[in-house]
């Protein structure tokens, strides 16, 4: 549910946005000189899926064992520009 009003009535009413904003997921949408400029929205709060980051993490690592870290140091040092100080 989305309900817009001015700054003057949410400077009245901020307590009791506030209060819906939580309880009921209201977004109040805030509007200045006729124009929409901000919003109030509930927190939301991302879910993380263990099971693919678990996945993910043991890709990872595999390819990481597998790689062959002398070409890597070769490559790191060839393209790495030493500064004096």
């Amino acid at each position: 549910m989305t309900k817009t009003m001015s700054v003057t009535q949410l400077r009245k009413n901020i307590f009791g946005v506030m209060d819906a904003t939580r309880t009921n997921k209201q977004v109040t949408e805030i509007m200045l000189h006729g124009e929409v400029i901000a919003e109030i929205r509930p927190k939301t709060v991302e879910k993380i899926d263990w099971d693919q980051y678990k996945k993910d993490l043991d890709k990872a690592v595999k390819h990481l064992s597998t790689m062959n870290w002398d070409d890597v140091d070769k490559k790191f040092r060839k393209n790495f520009k030493f500064r004096k100080w």
